[in-house]
């Protein structure tokens, strides 16, 4: 079973491109989207989708979180969940 793809949202420049590695490991995820605009095409699984874009929920009905939420994950070795 796939795991469903997940949501990061960032400003510019708080590292979201540079630890997309690790936060995709800890989650399961074995794809990066980066800097996804609301409206385009997104892979439903098993990718991690970046974006600066707060107003998401209209346009991404997986599971959402802020950078800094994916970096408490990273730091506290995975949750996939």
């Amino acid at each position: 079973m796939s795991t469903k793809s997940v949501l990061v949202i960032g400003p510019q420049g708080c590292g979201k491109t540079t630890q997309a590695p690790a936060i995709a490991k800890a989650l399961g995820l074995s794809n990066i989207h980066d800097n996804w605009e609301p409206g385009a095409a997104v892979a439903l699984l098993d990718t991690l989708v970046l974006t600066t874009a707060r107003e998401t929920n209209w346009h991404f009905k997986g599971r959402t979180m802020t950078f800094d939420q994916a970096m408490q994950i990273v730091q506290h070795g995975g949750d996939a969940a």
